[in-house]
This record gives structure tokens, sequence and C-alpha cells, in this order.
């Protein structure tokens, strides 16, 4: 703290408005959110009650220190032992922050990022202090549009000595090498012949934007195309392979492989050309995201994109990366949805082992799709339906979170005699030939696929986080995959693979689906104390049976410097039992309702299940088993799928006996530090969620449907059914409306 005198003794005049920082390294145990308001309090000054302003990996704080009058200030709250030992003892490590600059060489393309201090006018005044300070030293900068919690600027052929002088500016976070993107394409042929579908005059079809290299119009494309396009590039600086191929995979995905993997009947495609031939021309990541940006900005009636580029970068165990983060602004801010590749990568050639995901794969609003194999040749490295050889990127994404969200069919790959044979899935090439091709880039058009055909056969107002549960939902982990369930979530794409949109609409008259959809508050809470579970599942000895599926998908609150922490919000869920319900206190001040359930059980706990059970990955329920313990890991997606007979014999006695009643609570949770900007700011902290949950008799016996429908109607729940497009056609003796 001493040196920070040194510090604000020697900046110039005409920069002295900028703070110092500190970086603090916060010991692990003291990284809970119970102990930041007393580690948040030491760093209190004169001028603000909140000084800690991001956070570097899981548990590395940046402190601003905006005078030298709040430096000492600080010294004295840290000289106050006996006020603030639990804070104090939390510190391991307090010093000045230093950027982080990268070895670079003459004249590249350099990315610098500099301090958000969380703080409009202070941050304005920053920006102009380096532009000046980079005019000063002949240095061009230009500032690039991430998302609004990054300060990026990029650099163009600067000389060494230039870069080192632009390392002494007093808010400099950071100096990298700017990334650039770059897209593989190796066709194999194939003597397919395939008939031409045409969209039937009269009829509506969706609309998917690609975001890609561009779509060639040949004879199958042409009458999918819809009659505008956007391109960043001249036709003579387009490839247009590689979105081709993409682009066909959403429109005759199924078609190609005589498959129902999607069951799309048809849409339209919007041409978005974002990347060019880089054989003529390379592109940066701060273009790429503009070019994205200003596709998705200029066509806001399309809701549902394809994103099969990325970067060959692994992402940070810890750190979020920016592409990533400026991905989840741009869905924010235009209420769209991207469906992004993974990423790919080429350590089968050596025999090493897969790497995670590639950075932009991190998008936390993105439904991110990794690959498994559709059939095995001699030479081929992974057996069907397990994930494709080394090429595609596994979980878990930074701070543990879990990405991919799901897998669909992306190739086979193998080697012989030290050369890479493929076995490909087929698309079609510009010039209207059916090739193979591997690749998570894909796969990912099929969920996109997926995803628009859900979204125009419910007749329901757009909803991200509704389309992104009812294909979770109803994914499940191929038959013959006997990983265990922690490797399923990190190898086979988090949730595995999503069936048909017909599959999804539909139930089984012994199961019934229910959807809540809903805004919640900070402070607030949902809770349904008469949920309408069948009274006619009850076995032989008096205990509830059947299996429960849940789905919680939020649209989480971000904040881009908060590092492992970069997800703000967690919504909370408990579904169980309780016996009766009692009066509560409500002159206490956490008792909001006056009454309550008596003795609450948590079926959805992993602790309530027998450890054979949680084993087992070879029986047919293996496949859909989806227990975790989920606990203070904010994630935005949450899956549960429980059969209540492996519940052990106790937990049974005490959760399940036939006269208990059912309940259903969610609430929002905050970080300290999102609660906090909020109560200064005045922002109402607030999560869209949707939860879905599915009730199946598994003897297929009892008529689930029709009795908890019955039982909506009694306990005077307000609900209708998921509206559906009346062209959908469908048996009703055989199926019912979800």
């Amino acid at each position: 703290m001493n040196g920070l005198e040194t510090y604000f003794e020697a900046i110039d005049d005409s920069r002295s408005f900028i703070p110092a920082t500190l970086r603090v390294d916060i010991d692990d145990d003291a990284i809970a959110k119970s102990h930041r308001s007393e580690i948040q309090s030491l760093f209190n000054g004169q001028y603000s009650k909140n000084n800690i302003i991001g956070f570097i990996d899981s548990n590395s704080a940046i402190v601003k220190v905006t005078s030298l009058e709040e430096s000492k200030a600080i010294q004295r709250n840290i000289k106050n032992y006996n006020k603030n030992a639990r804070g104090i003892s939390a510190i391991e490590t307090l010093e000045v922050f230093k950027p982080f600059i990268t070895e670079l060489k003459e004249n590249e393309t350099v990315k610098i990022s500099l301090i958000d201090y969380l703080n409009f006018e202070l941050n304005n005044a920053v920006k102009k202090a380096f532009e000046s300070y980079c005019q000063e030293r002949g240095v061009k900068v230009v500032e690039t549009k991430y998302s609004p919690g990054l300060i990026i600027y990029k650099i163009q052929n600067a000389t060494r000595a230039q870069l080192d002088s632009i390392g002494d500016f007093e808010a400099l976070e950071s100096i990298t090498l700017m990334p650039q993107y770059s897209v593989q394409m190796d066709f194999l042929d194939s003597t397919d012949d395939l008939e031409i579908k045409e969209p039937k005059e009269g009829e509506e079809y969706p609309v998917i934007g690609v975001l890609d290299s561009g779509i060639a119009k040949n004879k199958y494309m042409n009458p999918w195309l819809v009659d505008r396009r956007f391109s960043s590039y001249p036709d003579d600086l387009i490839d247009n392979s590689h979105g081709t191929c993409v682009s066909s995979i959403i429109v005759y995905g199924d078609k190609l492989e005589n498959q129902k993997w999607t069951g799309n009947s048809g849409c339209k495609l919007f041409d978005a050309t974002v990347f060019p031939d880089e054989t003529k021309e390379k592109i940066h990541e701060d273009e790429l995201i503009e070019n994205i940006r200003e596709a998705i900005n200029s066509n806001s009636d399309i809701k549902i994109w394809n994103l099969s580029l990325g970067t060959a970068s692994e992402a940070d165990i810890n750190e979020f990366s920016d592409f990533g983060k400026a991905l989840d602004d741009i869905q924010m801010s235009k209420d769209v949805i991207i469906c992004k590749s993974t990423g790919n990568c080429k350590n089968f050639k050596t025999g090493h082992p897969k790497s995670r995901i590639a950075k932009s794969g991190d998008s936390m609003r993105s439904l991110v799709v990794g690959s498994i194999t559709h059939s095995k040749n001699n030479t081929d490295i992974s057996e069907i339906n397990h994930p494709s050889p080394p090429f595609t990127r596994i979980g878990p994404g930074p701070a543990n979170s879990i990405k991919p969200d799901l897998v669909s069919y992306g190739g086979n790959v193998g080697m012989l005699s030290g050369r890479v044979v493929q076995n490909g899935v087929k698309a079609l090439a510009p010039d209207g030939n059916t090739v193979k091709i591997v690749g998570t880039s894909f796969s990912t058009p099929r969920v996109t696929s997926l995803l628009s055909e859900l979204n125009f056969k419910v007749k329901e107002e757009f909803s991200p986080t509704l389309l992104k549960a009812l294909a979770i939902h109803s994914a499940k982990y191929p038959s013959g995959v006997n990983f265990p369930i922690n490797e399923k979530l990190n190898q086979m794409g988090g949730f595995g693979v999503a069936t048909s949109a017909d599959d999804i609409i539909y139930n089984d008259p012994h199961e019934i689906t229910l959807i809540l959809q809903e805004n919640i508050n900070r402070g607030e809470f949902i809770e349904i104390l008469d949920f309408p579970f069948p009274e006619s599942l009850v076995d032989e000895n008096g205990f509830f049976y059947g299996e429960v599926k849940v789905t919680l998908v939020a649209n989480p609150v971000l904040r881009e410097k908060q590092g492992a922490e970069y997800c703000q919000s967690n919504v909370k869920l408990q579904f169980g039992t309780y016996e009766d319900i009692k009066n509560r206190d409500t002159t206490k001040a956490t008792i909001l309702n006056p009454i309550g359930p008596d003795d609450p059980k948590n079926v959805m706990l992993d602790s309530n299940y027998g450890s054979k059970f949680k084993r087992d990955t070879a029986s047919d329920y293996a496949r859909e088993r989806m227990l975790l313990n989920y606990g203070k890991k904010y994630q935005p997606v949450k899956k549960y799928s429980v059969n209540l007979d492996e519940m052990t014999t106790a937990r049974q006695r005490d959760a399940l006996a036939a006269h208990r009643k059912w309940f259903a609570k969610i609430k929002g949770e905050y970080r300290n530090f999102a609660e906090t900007r909020a109560i200064e700011d005045g922002e109402v902290l607030n999560q869209d969620f949707t939860l879905i949950v599915t009730i199946r008799d598994t003897k297929g016996v009892q008529q689930v449907y029709n009795e908890v429908s019955r039982l909506l109607e009694t306990r005077n729940f307000l609900h209708s059914n998921i509206k559906l497009r009346e062209e959908v056609r469908v048996n009703i003796d055989d199926i019912s409306d979800l």
C-alpha cells in the first residue's frame, strides 16, 4: 500500500484522474459470498463503498484506489485488525496490479485491453487519454466493439519500441496478439444423387441466418434463399464452400443421411457472409465480431442464427473469452439465439487427448454443439454414437461451466499409414455435388435446424430460454455410450443428442410435460405448494414411483470483468414433497410467505439415490439419468432426470409416502458483486427462465396426461396448452398435445 504513493506522485497531471489498481489474491476458502462483504469493506475509501472492480481467474480481485487519501483510508482499515480480522485473514497477497503483456514481434496486429472502472465518465476520460497517449507516440489505435464491459483497442504495424511505450499507460490491462480466424475444408466426393426440395407455394417457412462464408446459388440451395443477403466482402473475396456445406445440412441434413435427426420440414436461409476467402484476405477477431453484430442488427426479424466459425485456441480454465462475451452481448441486446460450434482440434493425428472447447465456444447464452460419429469404417477411431475422434473438442468450459450443451452428428476419422482417412457426413458443395466432410461445423447446423423447426411449430412468442430448454429437455445420451455421468457431460456435449421436433412437441398418454416461463426479481421466489403430481403413481408399498425429468434454463446476469464469476446469477430449484402446510412468522425479515411447507424433501438431491444406480452406465435408463449437485456452480442450464424407484429405502420412507403433497420452489440468487453494483446503480436484478417438468409412468399403465390435466383444473392453476401451428397434423388417438 505504501508503494501507491510513488504512483500518485509520478503520474502525469493530464492523467492524474486515473486510479491506481491493486491485485488482491483471496484464499480459496474465502471466495464464498459470505466473505465478500468483509473483504469489500477493507477497501472502502472516502469516495466509494465498492472499490473491487473485477476479478482475474477465480480468486484474484482487482481493486481501484482513486487517490492518495483513499490509499491511506484503506491502510487504516487494514490496521484496524479487531474490526476487520475476517476480511484481512482472507487475503493471501496484495500487490500493485501489473498488466499482462505477451511477447510480440514487429508489425503484428495487437489487441489492447483497458481496465473497466465501472464508471461511465471515468472510462470515457481514460479512453480519450489513451488515444492521446498513443497519438503522441505515433501509434494509430482503433477502438473495437465487443461488449459494454470490455474496452478494447486494435493496433496494426506498431514497432517493438512503440508497444513498449504503450505498456506504461496507467489503465492498461493487457497487450496480446489479436486472434485470427480460419476454416478448414477437406471434401470427399460422394456419388449420391439427391432430389431437389422445393418450397410449397403459399406455405410459410421459418428463416435461419447463416453467419458464414456465403451460400452458393446452386439448384439445391437457391429455392431456399431469401431475396436479400448481407455481405462484408465483395464477391471476388468470397469462397462460399464452407457456408454452402453448412447451409445444405440445415435444409437437407435429414434427407442426405436418410434419417429423422431434426424433423425439419423446410426453412429459408439468410446468407450473412461475415468471413472472407482466407487465401485472399485474413480476418481478425474484432472484424469478425463487428461483421456478426452488423448482420444481426440489420436483420432483427431473424431470431435463430448458425455460427460454425471460431478459433483454434483452447478456452481458459477460469477466464471466459472476449469473443464469447461479445456473442453473449449480441444475443442479449438483439433477443436472438446463436447455435455455435464447439471447435475442432487435430490432436488425433499425434495420439494426444482431445482439447477442451475453443474460445468463443464458451459463450454462455449460445447453444454450443459438439460432434459424435454417425458410422464406423475399418480405419475409424471412434465407435458409432461416440465423440468424433479428437477433432471434436470437449468440456468443461471456463469455471467448470457445462459446455458444449448438445452434440449431433459430424463424422468420424481414422489413420492409415500416417495419413488421415475421413468418414464424413454428407453435405452439398457449391457446385451442387454431394460431398462428405467432418467437423463440428457440420454437427452444429443440425441443432440450428431443429431449433428453427421447434420455433416454427410452437406458435408462442419467441423465447431463447424456451427453445434451449425444449431441445435440452429432450436430449439423451446415445445407446452404447458407457461413460460415467460426469464424463458424459464433458465428452457428449453436456446433455446428449436432442430428438426430432415432432418427438419433442408431443407426449405419450402415460406422461405429461408442464412448462413454466417467468421472470423472477432479486429477493423474490416462486413456490407452488400443491404441485399436480399424479396421485395414481403409487406402488404396492404405498410410495410414489415414476420418472421425473426437470430442465431449467435461465437468461443469466453476466459481468465481463469478473473472471471465473462471469456468470453472476443462479436460479435455484427445489422439487419434492412435504407433509403439510404450516403457518410462518412474517414478522421475521427473511419470511415473506405466511404459509409454507412442513418437512419439505427435495427429491432432486444426489444424496437421495443409491450409489449402484449412479454408477450404472449400461441400463436403458442410464441414457437419461441426470443427477448432479449443481450447488453454487451458477450454471444457467440445469437438468435433472430421476427414477423414484432408485431412491434409497430410508429416503423413500421420508419423502415418497403416498399421503405427502408435492411442491416446486424457484428462487433467483446473485453473486456479491452483482448485488452491490445493483444497489449503487438502482438496477433491479432479474432473470427470465423456462422450467420444464416431465412426469412419466414407468409401468406404462396410468393415463398421466389426463389425470394431471384434471388436477390442474381442480386446483385452479391458470394454464393452457402450448399453441401449435394449424399446419401440424397429428393423430389424436395416439398422441396428446403438450
